[in-house]
């Protein structure tokens, strides 16, 4: 918000900026940047973007600065190009994100329905502590959403 604030430039301000952007949550271990573009959510939510800017550089460097419209903005995107993200890696890329035995599990939760841990150690022919750890795993990735808990413990895609 400050680059821009200063605007040093004629042209390319907002690109250069988010380039920076980038260049900055990569030094900070930042995980989403290669798979989802935070400047095309941007671009995507042009009129929140101008309007969050004008509304912070308004009381820039005043005695009563407020930064907050901007800053809400800002990690809006982030948390939005981080669950594009994890969706892209969920949905997209199992069989690189997935062990072959968990892959296995996965392909043997039906598409529709439930399924318990047993009825899918079962049908995929895999230990049960397999499923298990492959469950995990794949509520990790947020591709299973668990329903009930103990003994009735059911799960279904998402």
């Amino acid at each position: 918000m400050e680059f821009l604030a200063i605007h040093p430039f004629e042209d390319g301000n907002g690109r250069l900026s988010r380039i920076l952007t980038n260049l900055l949550l990569l030094q900070q271990s930042y995980a989403y940047i290669p798979y989802v573009s935070h400047e095309k959510i941007i671009e995507n939510n042009k009129a929140e973007y101008y309007l969050a800017l004008r509304q912070s550089q308004r009381t820039f460097k005043s005695a009563h600065a407020d930064i907050t419209p901007w800053m809400r903005f800002f990690l809006n995107v982030l948390l939005t190009q981080s669950k594009q993200a994890l969706d892209l890696l969920a949905h997209a890329q199992t069989e690189q994100l997935l062990s072959p035995q968990q892959e296995l599990v996965w392909k043997n939760i039906p598409q529709t329905g439930t399924a318990t841990p047993g009825e899918i150690a079962l049908v995929a022919r895999v230990p049960r502590p397999t499923v298990n750890q492959a469950l995990q795993k794949l509520l990790r990735l947020k591709m299973l959403e668990r329903i009930g808990s103990g003994r009735s413990t059911r799960y279904k895609r998402k």
